[in-house]
């Protein structure tokens, strides 16, 4: 596996954080889909797979619905998200 394959698995861990009861069932939805459908999808190019899943993230975030303490949470795979995809832009 790849260094940036291991990123995204360590990226869907934290992800699985939003997978919690105190979290409205939409965003546990969207955070459950964009990690299957999109991060983890092997099937897709991967710079198609790290946008998507940041701007479903980006949803998640401005959800009016999201406990506080889960922003920061979100801000930060944000983060390593468009890191990633600028390291997979420039190679």
């Amino acid at each position: 596996m790849t260094d940036i394959e291991d990123r995204i698995q360590q990226i869907a861990q934290v992800l699985e954080q939003l997978d919690d009861s105190q979290v409205p069932r939409n965003i546990r939805i969207l955070s459950k889909d964009a990690v299957e459908q999109h991060l983890l999808n092997k099937d897709k190019e991967m710079d198609l797979r790290l946008g998507m899943t940041a701007s479903i993230l980006d949803d998640i975030f401005n959800d009016a619905n999201l406990p506080i303490y889960y922003g920061p949470l979100c801000l930060q795979v944000q983060t390593a998200l468009e890191t990633l995809l600028a390291e997979v832009r420039r190679s």
